[in-house]
């Protein structure tokens, strides 16, 4: 024989587009789980913030000698929305936009961009002087639909 058949040249090509599509496989995974993950350390510091955000709001009532929850009246029983640059707290939910000085907001007005990042707050009562504060991110990634739960008891000290 003199050179390879018809046969024999598309089992060569195909043997080698198969063992080339299996690394190109994995790293397509490998890209995948690593935006997933990037992803899910900015849902844990936002959802973070939303709960040192309530903090703050409970820890400024004892300075000011207001009760303990005043401000937060939207979060209960319901979700609300806390925004940490603006100080404020709204009972309308809508996704994060992000402010050129790369801060999460809820800023409607400058053209901030959206996100794809939602963060909710759920104060639920306990006892007259305990409540769960439950603040949930939830995000799109690569066509996936994700989400991250934190939750603190907080206490009225005083």
């Amino acid at each position: 024989m003199k050179g390879f058949t018809l046969i024999e040249t598309l089992v060569a090509i195909t043997v080698l587009a198969l063992a080339v599509a299996g690394p190109f496989q994995a790293i397509q995974g490998a890209l995948r789980n690593s935006f997933v993950a990037r992803d899910q350390l900015v849902a844990a510091s936002l959802a973070q913030e939303g709960i040192e955000y309530v903090r703050s709001v409970r820890d400024g009532n004892y300075l000011g000698r207001s009760s303990w929850l005043a401000g937060l009246a939207a979060c209960q029983p319901g979700p609300c929305v806390v925004d940490a640059t603006q100080g404020t707290v709204s009972a309308s939910i809508a996704p994060l936009r992000l402010s050129p000085t790369g801060l999460y907001t809820q800023q409607v007005t400058g053209g901030y961009p959206l996100t794809r990042f939602t963060r909710e707050v759920t104060i639920t009562t306990i006892s007259t002087n305990e409540v769960l504060v439950t603040v949930t991110v939830e995000w799109q990634t690569g066509g996936g639909t994700f989400s991250l739960s934190v939750s603190e008891n907080l206490r009225d000290w005083l």
